[in-house]
């Protein structure tokens, strides 16, 4: 069972998302909260605060929640199947 999108939170407060994985978890990458991001910034920051970390669990619950976000959701897509190709996790660092 899916979360409507209506049911993401707001990232309205987010400037950007810092990425954070690998044995030493070290700095991987990051995502700007800009207007054509938004709606994959949300999906990002809801398995964040849901999870703790993105997990390959929760990346794939991430895909079904960006469902067909097209050329606007590609980093996000990137990001999340990335975390389901290394089987490993992301934590999530919130900058406002």
């Amino acid at each position: 069972m899916s979360t409507p999108v209506t049911a993401l939170p707001s990232v309205a407060h987010v400037r950007k998302l810092l990425f954070y994985g690998g044995p030493l978890s070290q700095l991987v990458g990051d995502l700007e909260n800009r207007p054509e991001q938004e709606h994959g910034v949300a999906v990002l920051y809801h398995l964040a605060l849901r999870y703790g970390v993105i997990s390959p669990t929760a990346a794939r619950e991430g895909l079904a929640l960006l469902g067909t976000a097209g050329s606007a959701g590609d980093a996000t897509r990137k990001i999340l199947e990335e975390v389901i190709a290394q089987g490993d996790f992301l934590a999530v660092r919130v900058l406002r």
